[in-house]
Order: structure tokens, then C-alpha cells, then sequence
């Protein structure tokens, strides 16, 4: 027995992930044993299988993390190649389908802990070609979404006079409550951060920026008219009134 954890001789109640039988000489047949464990295994369990094999290699102190990934991959990927070739009119296909599936998926696994790159130059090749294509396709899609959205950049932002950045707030507060003559909202919007964003884009307070932080403390949860937190635009600041020229319907 080399590579897997064999199952004690004349022991009835083996570890589940033993292989092998208790008696009989079957040890020159370990990697069928092995792959007979893996087509009945849960695929969650593919890692804990794995692990628990690999700590009897390496205990034995003749292989290492290596050497016991490469037997492993082999093993699995020649008896893949052996079920496909099988006769499609054999009164066990399905079960050669059944057994091929999950040692393809056990197979998916053992490639994402190949941190060797060991498996067959080919298929890493062909592993790094799809990781290239598809972060080409990301960097296309992202071009596009800023080719569609750079055109509202701005290259000057709007400059408030030191000192009324709380009324320009004010002013955007009186906005949110204007009433079209119809009935209803001149503007809804469903996040108290809108108007934050929006004026940390596009204004200045005195030519430097203002944090969507500082900003988002005027637009906080309020019990009646008083904030529960945050800051409040005090009365001095107050000083331009937005008042319609027509009257709402009530």
C-alpha cells in the first residue's frame, strides 16, 4: 500500500474513507478501491477525503504534497478517459455516466488546490487562455459603462460661498418638499443618500471638496421636525424661502 490509507486487516468497522477490504489480496488494485470511495461520496466531502488520505502519504515521509496531488490527479483522470470510452450500448452506461460525473466534479476540485501547476501543461495552458478571455470581457464591459457614463463628468464643480453650505442644504430641503399644482412631489427618491452624493459631486464648499459623510449628517431619521441624530441647519442659515407661484391642489 502506497499512496492511500488502507483499511486494517480482519477489521470490520474501518473508517469510512478507508480503502480496501479487511481481508482478501486486493492492494495492487488500491486505485480502484480509492476511485470505488469517491463515486459514492458526497461532494462536500470531496476536500475532508482528500485531506484524509493525504495526512496518511505524508505521515509515511515518503511523499510529498506534490507527489500525492500528481497520483491523485492521474489516477482520476485515467479512469475518466477509461468510462468514456466505454461502449454507449452497455447495459451499465448509466452507471459508467453516474461514475464519470462525480469523478469529474472530484476531478474540479483537485484542480482548484493545484497550487503546483502539475497537471498537464495543456490544461493549465488552456485554464490561464479562459481567465484572459474572460478578464478581456471585463475590461470591455467596464469600458463601456465608462464611455456611457463619462460624459457627466465634470471637469469645475460648483463653488458655495464659504460659510452657506447649510443653506445651499436648505435650499435642496425646501426642494424635496415642493408640491406640483396637480397634487403630489416635484421629486421623489428612495435613498436619503441622493442628495449627499449629489452635492459631494457636484458642489464645493469654498473650492474643497465635501465628504458624502458630512453631508449625509443633515439628511438623517427625524422624530417630527427635530433630528433624532446629525446636524441641524440653524435659523441664521435659513435666509432664501422657494415658495410656488401657483397654488397645489389639496
Amino acid at each position: 500500500m502506497n499512496f492511500f490509507k488502507p483499511c486494517k486487516a480482519f477489521d470490520f468497522s474501518p473508517h469510512p474513507y478507508d480503502v480496501g477490504n479487511p481481508f482478501g489480496f486486493w492492494h495492487k488494485y488500491e486505485d480502484n478501491h480509492f476511485l470505488k470511495k469517491i463515486y459514492v461520496l458526497n461532494d462536500d466531502k470531496f476536500e475532508i477525503f482528500y485531506q484524509y488520505h493525504i495526512a496518511y502519504a505524508l505521515g509515511k515521509g515518503r511523499y510529498n504534497e506534490e507527489a500525492f496531488f500528481i497520483k491523485v490527479w492521474e489516477v482520476v483522470d485515467d479512469r475518466i478517459r477509461n468510462l468514456k470510452a466505454k461502449d454507449p450500448y452497455s447495459a451499465s452506461h448509466d452507471r459508467y455516466i453516474l461514475w464519470s460525473g462525480k469523478l469529474q466534479r472530484f476531478q474540479k476540485y483537485l484542480n482548484s488546490i493545484d497550487k503546483w501547476s502539475a497537471r498537464p501543461s495543456h490544461i493549465i495552458i488552456a485554464e490561464k487562455e479562459a481567465v484572459i478571455q474572460k478578464q478581456k470581457q471585463e475590461i470591455e464591459e467596464l469600458q463601456a459603462r465608462w464611455d456611457s457614463v463619462k460624459g457627466y463628468e465634470i471637469s469645475q464643480k460648483i463653488w458655495i460661498k464659504q460659510g452657506y453650505l447649510p443653506t445651499v442644504i436648505d435650499l435642496f430641503k425646501q426642494i424635496e418638499k415642493l408640491e406640483v399644482p396637480s397634487g403630489g412631489n416635484l421629486l421623489k427618491y428612495d435613498h436619503q443618500v441622493a442628495y449627499p452624493r449629489m452635492i459631494s459631486k457636484y458642489f464645493t464648499h469654498a473650492g474643497n471638496d465635501i465628504p458624502v459623510e458630512t453631508l449625509r449628517n443633515y439628511y438623517v431619521v427625524k422624530k417630527g421636525d427635530i433630528p433624532v441624530k446629525g446636524t441641524s441647519i440653524q435659523s441664521e442659515h435659513k435666509i432664501f424661502k422657494i415658495v410656488p407661484v401657483k397654488e397645489t391642489k389639496k
